[in-house]
């Protein structure tokens, strides 16, 4: 099949038609944009009066709905402040309770009977009808009152000073056996003794958590009036059960006079035990003499 041939004439202007169409074409890509991203030069509009106001009005409600959660965040403020100080005063009122209620056993279960202070390294009678227990120092300078200075010996039965029963007798010869002491120690007191005085040495009052003034935002004219309105239970005990336990807390006058009595009695009470078997009237009179009876 033979080809149509296309006059030159022909060929020539549909070529131009053609060019012609995709000239017109880029020109029109790359003119669009440039119309598209022209600026707008037209001037903004100026605030009117009226959109002021309505600014300020807004700003105003909202500086309102501020301070209004501010004195909401105060007054919860101090409501937690008050809780917290009664808290604070509630534990102080239990610590001074249970205080005065370990004084109140020490002085009602573990008194001595011949200085009438709480016991200290307590010893009891030797004597199996008798168990009565007092302190150490104040039972050896009982038992060697009753030694005779010149012979140094006892003439005399040594008795209980509570219930009059008779101790047993010391040999004058020795060695004598150990059964012959007339005292023996009382561990359960000690124990219970010592234990309730560590108590109330440690029984210092809670310490109250200071107020952080950055914290709070309260003026002084508030906190003046939530201290005036605050109202912090009082305890019921008198000053003088007060001033007890504050001396027997560490450093104490109290505590300190019973840890001296507890370090003599124990000192001069195991080195009686120990040489009690070999100790002779001489020894005997040294010991009465370094009591001071």
């Amino acid at each position: 099949m033979k080809r149509r041939k296309i006059p030159k004439k022909d060929s020539l202007a549909v070529g131009a038609q053609s060019c012609a169409t995709e000239c017109g074409e880029r020109t029109n890509v790359i003119a669009g944009p440039s119309v598209l991203s022209k600026p707008n030069f037209r001037r903004s509009s100026r605030i009117t009066a009226s959109d002021l106001t309505k600014r300020e009005r807004n700003l105003l409600l909202k500086e309102q709905e501020y301070r209004l959660r501010i004195q909401q965040l105060d007054e919860r403020m101090s409501s937690l402040l008050d809780r917290e100080d009664e808290a604070a005063a509630k534990l102080s009122q239990l610590a001074k309770k249970e205080a005065q209620n370990v004084l109140g056993q020490l002085e009602e279960h573990f008194t001595c009977a011949l200085c009438y202070e709480i016991m200290a390294y307590p010893y009891t009678l030797n004597p199996g009808q008798c168990g009565h227990t007092f302190c150490a120092i104040c039972i050896l300078k009982w038992f060697f009152s009753r030694l005779h200075r010149v012979c140094g010996g006892w003439h005399e039965a040594v008795d209980c000073p509570i219930c009059r029963s008779v101790l047993v007798i010391t040999p004058d010869h020795v060695p004598r056996p150990p059964t012959t002491f007339p005292f023996v120690p009382n561990r359960v007191a000690t124990a219970v003794v010592e234990s309730l005085v560590e108590k109330l040495a440690r029984s210092s009052p809670p310490v109250v958590k200071q107020e952080d003034p950055e914290a709070l935002r309260m003026s002084e004219t508030d906190k003046e009036g939530r201290k005036q309105k605050r109202e912090v239970p009082k305890l019921e005990d008198d000053c003088s059960s007060e001033v007890d336990l504050d001396a027997w807390r560490e450093g104490g006058s109290l505590r300190i006079e019973w840890l001296k009595r507890d370090s003599d009695g124990k000192r001069e009470m195991n080195n009686i035990v120990r040489s009690w078997s070999t100790l002779g009237s001489n020894d005997f009179l040294l010991l009465k003499q370094r009591l001071e009876v």
